[in-house]
């Protein structure tokens, strides 16, 4: 193991404990009607709290327990560290990007049709489509707790990150949009632009959203605010090149997704964009019929893959990761102030367009 992916791996570790403790705090692990009402309110009638373990709690902790990076809140805490805060003092609402992140994981395998998510059955294949969506549509709106009863935060900083919050939630659900025209055929012709951009919306929202909040609550100006928004989005871009890469060459054991599932799913990434431009007509013909069979067939699985692999993708993709970091981070760099945590910070962009997992 390189020692920056040992360390990255031990900061991310450290912060995940610590992140892990306050989301039991707001998605409990068993409901009671004690903690219901310290949630919710009082109910008019009667909370059921089997039904809110069974429903919500149940699925949501089994998709947490299955691990998972937690980069987004560590990358809230280490950019809050590196404008002079303590991690201690904004713990709470560093639960919302992760909670929220994890959401969109259980809805997008609806969407998706998935099979496996971290190296288990996907949250729909075990408690049926209609928790899974009520459960992932839950956690949009559940973290928002830690900031709305945070009593330390004032009114201008909450409608800062309120805005923010809605901002990015609107961002994100353009990107899965785009995202699914494309992989269900309703879009033809689908440029780099195009799929940069929906990365931009898709996962980049919540990572925009995770330096958002570092910067509001640490008082931030408007010039640095915006350029820890650009970094973030484009450690977010690369963060799914490396993962769209992984899902073609990587190793099931460490990837903990199924290869080729991008395939399955008929995806336009950055890989097949370049490809279908880049192979002959009759090749590049041959992968777009795979792609729109939405086949579980691994021979056609494996062809297309090949076909990507011999276009020179691969290496092209990976290249236009580390450049668009970066790009970003040369920027940032002359905004922040030499601290251990911004050694963490440019740590962690550099593990998440390397990582093999």
């Amino acid at each position: 193991m390189m020692e920056i992916e040992r360390q990255v791996l031990n900061i991310l570790k450290e912060y995940s404990q610590l992140v892990e403790k306050v989301m039991e705090h707001y998605v409990p692990r068993k409901f009671t009607q004690e903690e219901a009402i310290r949630l919710f309110g009082k109910s008019r009638f009667s909370y059921e709290p089997k039904s809110l373990t069974k429903a919500i709690s149940e699925p949501f902790w089994d998709l947490i327990d299955r691990g998972g990076k937690r980069w987004r809140p560590a990358l809230l805490l280490i950019t809050y560290e590196a404008l002079g805060g303590r991690a201690e003092d904004i713990l709470d609402i560093t639960i919302i990007p992760e909670i929220i992140h994890n959401g969109t994981l259980i809805v997008d395998d609806v969407e998706d049709n998935g099979d496996f998510r971290r190296g288990k059955e996907c949250i729909h294949k075990i408690y049926g489509v209609d928790v899974a969506v009520n459960v992932g549509n839950t956690m949009y709106y559940l973290p928002l707790l830690a900031l709305l009863n945070n009593k330390k935060i004032d009114s201008d900083k909450m409608l800062a990150i309120m805005r923010c919050y809605v901002e990015e939630m609107l961002r994100l659900s353009l990107g899965q949009a785009m995202d699914i025209a494309w992989h269900k055929g309703l879009v033809e012709e689908i440029t780099e632009e195009h799929y940069m951009q929906m990365c931009s919306f898709k996962t980049g929202s919540l990572s925009r959203m995770a330096v958002g909040i570092a910067g509001i609550m640490a008082g931030a100006d408007h010039k640095l605010l915006e350029s820890l928004k650009e970094f973030a989005e484009s450690l977010s871009i690369a963060f799914q090149i490396q993962d769209d890469i992984l899902n073609i060459v990587g190793d099931m054991t460490k990837y903990g997704k199924e290869i080729g599932g991008d395939i399955k799913e008929g995806k336009r990434t950055l890989m097949v964009i370049y490809a279908l431009k880049h192979l002959s007509k009759e090749e590049a013909n041959r992968l777009k019929k795979i792609l729109s069979l939405h086949t579980n067939e691994p021979s056609l699985i494996e062809e297309a893959i090949t076909l990507i692999k011999k276009s020179g993708a691969v290496e092209y993709a990976s290249k236009v990761a580390r450049e668009l970091v970066s790009e970003s981070w040369k920027a940032l760099d002359k905004l922040l102030p030499d601290t251990p945590a911004k050694k963490k910070l440019k740590a962690l962009a550099d593990f998440l367009i390397t990582r093999e997992f």
